[in-house]
């Protein structure tokens, strides 16, 4: 009886020690599954493609749906109010959220095309002064693109 005691906690030590392995194997690859700054480098167009058009799409969805709608404005129908009421825009949140939005947007844009400069720019020789002389042309100087696109351009 002692030997097969002994054969059983034998056993169960050894099933103890696959039992941590696995879960080190598990861990390690729960790690690697929610690493979203791996995630993010080996997608980065992706993603910031699919920022671009969720800001853009979610900005156009708050957006005011008409320029009457700043100010306040007088009720047409008057069946249950006096013809002198006015009625006073309700959606300022809305509003604070499209701005939002819409500056989110701006930003993305700003990032992902200065992704794509920087990366034209590397793969094609002389690029970046045809594209400077091009800016100069149009009226903006290199600073001014640099401080639009944010101080990453540089």
């Amino acid at each position: 009886m002692d030997e097969e005691t002994s054969q059983i906690k034998q056993h169960i030590d050894i099933e103890r020690e696959h039992l941590g392995r696995n879960l080190d194997e598990i861990e390690h690859r729960m790690k690697k599954a929610t690493d979203l700054k791996t995630h993010f480098n080996r997608n980065t167009g992706w993603i910031l493609s699919a920022a671009v058009a969720s800001g853009f799409l979610l900005s156009r969805a708050f957006r005011k749906s008409s320029p009457s709608t700043d100010g306040p404005h007088w009720d047409r129908n008057t069946s249950e109010r006096s013809a002198n009421a006015v009625i006073f825009p309700r959606a300022s949140h809305l509003d604070r959220v499209s701005e939002t939005l819409d500056n989110i947007f701006d930003g993305l844009v700003g990032v992902v095309s200065e992704k794509l400069h920087s990366f034209v720019a590397d793969a094609v020789p002389g690029f970046r002064e045809q594209y400077d002389a091009i800016e100069r042309q149009r009226g903006r100087s290199v600073n001014q693109t640099k401080s639009r696109l944010g101080p990453e351009a540089t």
